[in-house]
């Protein structure tokens, strides 16, 4: 294809390179196969079967998640309401206290912090996530969560 392309430069709130395709034709195509221009501010809360739902809110938060060093305070960060909503939903479901907060990029899009804080709430999640986990890993994270634990 003689499509033109352009990498675009880093600068102060973009890192990564970018890839700029002018062609309507390629950006079609891959629109139809699921990628989208700034697909992280929409991406959507997947459906996930109940079944395998803490494995993957487990990947969520080794992914983009935070827990502080005393094991109270959990937060997610996403730029999508529609995966935060999400994740508020099912934490609410798992009866732990949460919340989202929002606050401005440095390129002015929405973050949303999903939180969930409490001393024993992060053991209570950390019971959900990890305790039928089969994969065996050293996670900073995990162990922050399980800390309180008796």
């Amino acid at each position: 294809m003689d499509a033109d392309y352009i990498l675009a430069p880093k600068y102060k709130t973009r890192l990564t390179p970018t890839l700029i395709i002018n062609s309507k034709i390629i950006k079609d195509d891959l629109n139809k196969l699921g990628v989208t221009a700034n697909k992280s501010l929409s991406v959507p809360f997947s459906h996930v079967p109940d079944e395998f739902l803490p494995s993957f809110i487990c990947g969520v938060i080794e992914g983009d998640g935070w827990v502080q060093k005393t094991g109270y305070v959990l937060n997610i960060t996403t730029a999508s309401k529609h995966f935060a909503n999400g994740l508020l939903l099912t934490f609410q479901n798992w009866d732990l206290r949460s919340e989202i907060t929002t606050e401005f990029s440095q390129s002015k899009n929405v973050i949303y912090r999903v939180w969930v804080k409490g001393k024993y709430e992060l053991p209570k999640l950390s019971k959900i996530i990890y305790n039928n986990n089969t994969v065996i890993y050293d996670s900073l994270k995990r162990e922050r969560m399980t800390q309180r634990l008796n």
